[in-house]
């Protein structure tokens, strides 16, 4: 799988340059590496907002950043750019371009074997055959990636399975892929409502480093964007700061949290046990390492949630020191042998999902 890389999302035509540039500085700063555009929502004669783009994009090139192009034909054509010759494209600054209608997998196929090296991306979320069909083709792999869509109007993305699903696809083929999430804060897009554009349903209300952590924790999406603009600082900065590769929880703090029990859930090097229970995720190495620490009992409660976080007490004998994240509503403790520390966010219990045998994690 490659590396793993986050990115935003840019619509010259709504904005002033300006604020757009700024945008952009913003990202570089917290090393943002993909930039978006779409010439799709573009009306034909628009010809001042088409320049204001070309800018927009040259000037995202100049800061050093890989510039995907969201097309079909009539934009094209409204470009003038011939589907055999994409010169005026690489010229432009883009690395990039992705087909959002469909086309004929031959002539997809054709496409990657364009002079200027540009990768071409298909549309990942129809969740049909065209990959298998373009392959038939022997286009070249090494520019051919899949990017899902963005959806700005609430309640009409993608499901967890059905993303799941449509996804396999592609990553069963080693390919390149991307997918959104959106900010709270920006209303800029290519629709008439903008507010978020993910492309996962469930995610839409999500803080955007959650969002971020679900498709990243996935391992099956190699390219994370903001589909509207303009993220906030604090979002870029949050998504930018993410552990992409070790799942990491979120939790909000018990406050009568010991000095100890804080020792054990910052250990770095949690992970789950390779023999399973269903019952809770279970790290051990914590009771060797805090073997000899006086964890006296202070949780008077025996009952416990989906996402709660406890360490065994001294009760627990020999498990004294085990970190346990609970996956069961009611979970009942009948040895008082749990000191609660925290319980997982709301909006991560999802992540639990990912955390197979062996699978390492963090707590924040």
């Amino acid at each position: 799988m490659e590396k793993k890389k986050i990115g935003i999302s840019i619509y010259p035509d709504k904005a002033k340059l300006q604020d757009t540039k700024d945008y952009l500085d913003l990202a570089k700063k917290y090393n943002y590496e993909i930039v978006f555009v779409s010439f799709i929502h573009l009306k034909k004669d628009a010809k001042e907002e088409l320049n204001t783009v070309i800018e927009a994009i040259k000037y995202a090139k100049s800061l050093g950043f890989y510039i995907l192009a969201d097309v079909h034909f009539p934009s094209l054509e409204m470009l003038g750019v011939p589907i055999n010759d994409f010169r005026k494209l690489k010229d432009m600054g883009v690395d990039s371009v992705r087909f959002d209608s469909p086309a004929m997998a031959s002539d997809l196929a054709a496409l990657t074997h364009n002079d200027y090296e540009l990768d071409i991306q298909l549309n990942m979320s129809n969740n049909d055959s065209l990959i298998d069909n373009v392959l038939d083709f022997k286009p070249v792999l090494t520019r051919l990636q899949g990017g899902h869509n963005f959806y700005p109007q609430k309640n009409t993305a993608i499901s967890w399975d059905f993303f799941v699903e449509a996804t396999k696809r592609y990553t069963s083929k080693n390919l390149s892929t991307l997918a959104f999430i959106g900010s709270h804060n920006g209303n800029q897009g290519p629709a008439a409502v903008n507010k978020e554009l993910p492309t996962l349903e469930f995610c839409r209300d999500l803080p955007v480093e959650s969002q971020a952590k679900v498709l990243f924790y996935s391992n099956t999406i190699n390219n994370v964007l903001f589909g509207n603009a303009f993220a906030s600082e604090e979002e870029l900065k949050k998504v930018s700061e993410l552990d992409r590769e070790e799942i990491t929880f979120t939790l909000d703090w018990e406050k009568s949290i010991t000095k100890e029990e804080k020792e054990i859930a910052n250990y770095k090097e949690h992970f789950r046990r390779g023999d399973i229970t269903e019952f809770f995720i279970r790290s051990t190495m914590s009771r060797v390492i805090w073997a000899s620490s006086d964890i006296k009992p202070r949780d008077k409660k025996s009952t416990y949630k989906r996402g709660d976080v406890v360490i065994v007490n001294n009760n627990g004998a020999s498990y004294k020191g085990e970190l346990h994240i609970i996956l069961k509503d009611g979970y009942v403790d009948e040895n008082n042998q749990y000191n609660q520390i925290g319980k997982v966010r709301t909006g991560e219990l999802f992540l639990m999902n990912f955390v197979e045998p062996w699978s390492r994690f963090r707590l924040n």
